[in-house]
C-alpha cells in the first residue's frame, strides 16, 4: 500500500505534468484561437483627481499655468552635449517637432504630482502646462501630437492602478475620461489613432482597441496567461511579448491589430525580452544566457537571427528613423553576473551605461557617450526615444527617474 509521503510526491508530480502539458499545447500553436467581439460596459471610478463631480469626464482650467521656470537648469548647458532636463522623477515624455521653429518640442510629465511641463531642445526655460495634482502617477503614454496622453496612477489610499485619457487644453488645464478597470497593458498605435490595451481576470487576458478616449472599444485578443508586455511599432501590427524571467521560455507573438490574427515569430527562449523596428521586419531580442543578457537581431522574413557585439536589453537600444541598419544602444560597463533580466527589473542591481551606435550590417560600433564620464552621474538608461530627425537622445534613468537628453549632431 502507498504510504502518506509517497502519495503526495505522486500527486505533485501528476499536477506538474498536467501544467507543462497545457503550457506545450498552448504555445505549441502560432495563431491563437479567438472568439467573436463581445462587448462590455465600461466601470466607472468614484474617485477625480481633477476633483469634480463628473467622473466619466473631468474638466480643468488652471489660471497660472503659464508660469514658467528653469528647473535648475542655467541656459548654458543647453549648449552642452547632455543635458539633464527635468531633475524631479518623471512618469511619461513626448518629442515632438515644432512646425514653426522645426525644433524639438519637449512634454513631460511629474511622477509625484502629475504636473505637465514643455521645454525646446534648443532653451532651458521650461513653461508648466497644468498644475493639476494628479499624484503617484505610475506611468504616461503620449500620442504623437504631444497634446494627448494616457495616464496610470494608484488610484488613492489603494495598491490599484487607475487609467485616465489625457487632453491638453490650448487655454490651460487639462480634461479626461476613464478608462476600463483592471488594466493590465496599454499602448498607443503609431498614428496615434487607437490605443490597445489588456484587462486581466479570473480567465487570463483580454486585448481590446478602441479610440485613444476609450470608445469604439473592440475585442481582438483573448489568452489564459495574464504576463504579456505590449507594443505597436506598425499600425497593423501589435506586439505581445510573455514577461521575462531568467528560467521561464518567453514567447514574441505578432498580432493583426485589424483582423485579430496573430502568428508566433519568437519562441522558447529563457529571459526573452524584444523590441520591433517600425516596420515590423526585424526584432531586437535577448535571452538570459551565461549570466548576462545576449543581444540579437532577427530578421523576420530571412528566418534568421545574429548575435550582435554588445551584451544589454533591447529596452535599451533603439532603431534609427534616418538609418534601417543603425541602432543606438545604452551598455552597461561593467555587466555584472546575475539572473537577468529578474535581477535588474527588480532593482537588484543598476547599471551606469555607454551609448553606442551600431551598425547591424558591418557590426562596426561608435562610442556616442560615456555618460557617467561626461555627467558624473551613474545612468540606468530606460524608454530611450530618437527625434524625427535623429538629433537628440531622449532617455530616463532608471535610478532616479529623471529626464535627460543626448545630442547626436
Amino acid at each position: 500500500m502507498m504510504s502518506k509521503k509517497t502519495a503526495i510526491i505522486f500527486i505533485l508530480v501528476v499536477f506538474l505534468g498536467a501544467l507543462l502539458a497545457l503550457i506545450y499545447f498552448y504555445f505549441s500553436f502560432n495563431t491563437l484561437s479567438l472568439p467573436k467581439v463581445t462587448p462590455i460596459t465600461n466601470t466607472v471610478d468614484t474617485y477625480d483627481p481633477f476633483g469634480t463631480k463628473n467622473v466619466d469626464t473631468a474638466t480643468i482650467t488652471n489660471a497660472n499655468t503659464e508660469a514658467t521656470t528653469t528647473n535648475n537648469i542655467s541656459p548654458e548647458t543647453i549648449l552642452n552635449k547632455i543635458r539633464q532636463i527635468s531633475t524631479e522623477p518623471i512618469a511619461g515624455f513626448s518629442v515632438t517637432e515644432d512646425p514653426k521653429t522645426k525644433t524639438a518640442k519637449i512634454r513631460y510629465l511629474l511622477r509625484a504630482n502629475g504636473n505637465i511641463y514643455e521645454t525646446y531642445s534648443d532653451s532651458a526655460e521650461t513653461k508648466r502646462l497644468s498644475n493639476t495634482t494628479i499624484p503617484k502617477v505610475y506611468e504616461a503614454n503620449w500620442l504623437p501630437d504631444g497634446l494627448k496622453l494616457v495616464i496610470r496612477y494608484l488610484k488613492e489610499d489603494t495598491d490599484y492602478i487607475q487609467t485616465f485619457s489625457v487632453k491638453i487644453r490650448m487655454e490651460g488645464g487639462v480634461e479626461g475620461k476613464y478608462l476600463p478597470e483592471k488594466i493590465s497593458q496599454m499602448v498607443i498605435s503609431p498614428t496615434g489613432t487607437k490605443i490597445f490595451y489588456l484587462v486581466t481576470g479570473l480567465n487570463g487576458s483580454t486585448g481590446y482597441t478602441a479610440l485613444p478616449d476609450g470608445s469604439n472599444k473592440k475585442m481582438i485578443f483573448e489568452s489564459p496567461l495574464i504576463e504579456w508586455l505590449v507594443s505597436w511599432p506598425k499600425e497593423e501590427t501589435i506586439t505581445l511579448t510573455t514577461k521575462a524571467s531568467t528560467n521561464i521560455s518567453g514567447y514574441l507573438y505578432f498580432l493583426n491589430s485589424q483582423t485579430g490574427n496573430s502568428s508566433r515569430i519568437i519562441g522558447s527562449i529563457n529571459g526573452l525580452t524584444t523590441k520591433t523596428n517600425k516596420s515590423a521586419t526585424e526584432v531586437l531580442y535577448s535571452d538570459s544566457g551565461r549570466n548576462t543578457p545576449r543581444l540579437y537581431l532577427l530578421n523576420i522574413k530571412k528566418g534568421e537571427s545574429k548575435l550582435l557585439p554588445w551584451n544589454t536589453f533591447p529596452e535599451k537600444c533603439l532603431f534609427s528613423n534616418l538609418d534601417a541598419k543603425i541602432i543606438y544602444c545604452a551598455v552597461p560597463k561593467p555587466f555584472p553576473d546575475g539572473n537577468y533580466p529578474d535581477t535588474w527589473y527588480q532593482g537588484l542591481v543598476s547599471f551606469s551605461d555607454n551609448i553606442w551606435m551600431i551598425n547591424t550590417e558591418t557590426m562596426a560600433s561608435t562610442l556616442v557617450s560615456d555618460l557617467e564620464k561626461e555627467t558624473a552621474n551613474k545612468i540606468d538608461v530606460i524608454d530611450m526615444q530618437i527625434d524625427q530627425n535623429s538629433n537628440y537622445l531622449y532617455f530616463i534613468n532608471k535610478t532616479n527617474l529623471t529626464f535627460w537628453s543626448l545630442k547626436l549632431k
